[in-house]
């Protein structure tokens, strides 16, 4: 079955196939959503030998979608249904499997870290903060209560050494951490990122008006040269760096490639950004940019990963004035974070079950590596760390192609365009987060359908000359 099957089979006894029918076969598909925006429809070429026509008629057909705006063109890449999405934007998650009867799809696209049951440690913390919740209370302090921000204190000081209370701001979460951040650097010039990143820092780069350039990666992550080199050029004044687990790779960058990443921002005059919520996966932190350069970098990191995503607090930890502009940017996002939040926070930050959940959360993503291991041999032991899996693909497929047959198969996740600061040079390779379902027998049984597809050839038919 291909997106033309229904339309060959109701037009066999025609003689010649018209733009204009084609074109209208595929508007009811796609206003009866068997057709979902971002699907890609076959390549001229290969839909024209299907349907035993010109490839113009297709073109033509293509044409007309695009200009009602049903569909757009990206260089390189092909056509897609949808209209052109300005930015990065996070996948939708599945639906889960109750509401629709044991068949949702197993979600490993969207990274959470669901294998521990966070509830015997935050269920209580929220409990408490509700009841002694003073309703009457005014508004936060800008930057968070001085004990919200001693609790953060010794979570964040596992990164930097003599970190000042008042540098720390609390903050709704990473990703508003990010945000302020970003915009409070904007006038400071473009952002550097890894070729491949996290694509919540390309949607704030996109929303607050900052240029962002790919820096060349390897094994360990940023490479210090390709830094060095882009800032020669001028115009870069800031960079992105995940140091503790990179996403989508779940690399580890070593103590030296951190060393010569800071040497290049300290002679270039670069403030970091280094986002460690992924840092609790690394029980000791050998080096860090925020110890090594205090005075030019920005902390960030959260608790939606290492407790749950419920607990919507984020903490960002930068020099004095810098701090100044990031807590004026969030207050002005949020005027304060929920004060439930923030004492039920504070209650788990300070809890002695805290770091024995970090431990086990570390002991099951290593299991998790274990166990994908056996399943999934051709990916690399380098390639499945911090409870993802950074599967390179082979077999002709292509990582959207690959992505969208996985769905139909009951499972989802990422193709490296999600992740690509230059969609046009993503690699053919689907990021898995094997972290993300509780359950570990259906999580056993998605992997096995992605093992099963990747061996399959990922090749279309032949096209016409």
């Amino acid at each position: 079955m291909t997106i033309f099957s229904d339309f060959t089979d109701a037009n066999s006894a025609a003689a010649t196939v018209d733009a204009r029918g084609l074109e209208a076969f595929l508007r009811m598909r796609i206003s009866q959503g068997t057709l979902p925006a971002g699907t890609r429809l076959p390549p001229i070429r290969e839909a024209a030998w299907e349907l035993h026509c010109a490839p113009g008629t297709v073109a033509r057909a293509y044409r007309g979608l695009v200009v009602a705006g049903l569909a757009h063109g990206e260089v390189g890449r092909g056509t897609f249904v949808g209209a052109a999405v300005e930015g990065v934007t996070f996948p939708p998650p599945a639906a889960p499997a109750a509401e629709n009867g044991g068949a949702g799809l197993v979600d490993l696209a969207l990274n959470a870290f669901r294998m521990v049951d966070p509830a015997p440690l935050l269920s209580p913390a929220l409990a408490e903060a509700v009841a002694r919740l003073d309703v009457g209370q005014g508004y936060i302090p800008a930057g968070g209560e001085r004990s919200d921000r001693e609790a953060a204190l010794a979570f964040l000081s596992r990164w930097r050494d003599d970190l000042d209370i008042d540098c720390i701001t609390v903050t709704g979460g990473t990703q508003p951490a990010l945000f302020a951040t970003l915009l409070a650097l904007r006038d400071q010039g473009a952002l550097a990122c890894e070729a491949l990143t996290y694509p919540g820092v390309l949607s704030i780069a996109q929303a607050v008006g900052t240029r962002v350039h790919a820096v060349a990666m390897d094994e360990q992550g940023m490479c210090p040269e390709a830094l060095d080199h882009l800032a020669r050029r001028g115009g870069i004044g800031a960079v992105f760096v995940m140091s503790g687990r990179q996403n989508p790779t779940g690399r580890i960058m070593s103590g030296e490639r951190i060393v010569a990443l800071a040497e290049v921002a300290a002679r270039h005059g670069l403030t970091i950004v280094e986002d460690q919520v992924y840092g609790f996966l690394s029980p000791e932190v050998p080096a860090s940019f925020s110890r090594l350069l205090p005075e030019q970098t920005v902390l960030v990191s959260g608790l939606a990963k290492c407790v749950s995503p419920v607990l919507r607090v984020g903490y960002a930890a930068a020099p004095p004035l810098l701090n100044r502009r990031i807590r004026g940017i969030e207050s002005a996002m949020l005027l304060m974070v929920s004060p439930v939040l923030t004492h039920a926070a504070r209650l788990v930050l300070k809890h002695p079950d805290f770091e024995r959940r970090l431990h086990a959360l570390r002991c099951e993503a290593d299991r998790r590596a274990g166990q994908a291991a056996t399943i999934l041999p051709d990916v690399r032991a380098a390639d499945m760390t911090g409870g993802i899996a950074w599967m390179r693909l082979g077999n002709g497929w292509r990582a959207e192609d690959f992505a969208q047959e996985a769905e139909r198969l009951g499972v989802r996740v990422s193709p490296s365009r999600h992740f690509a600061v230059d969609t046009r040079a993503a690699p053919e390779a689907v990021r898995i987060c094997l972290a993300a379902e509780p359950d570990e027998g259906r999580l056993g049984e998605a992997l096995a359908r992605l093992a099963s597809l990747a061996g399959q050839a990922g090749e279309r038919p032949p096209v016409a000359p």
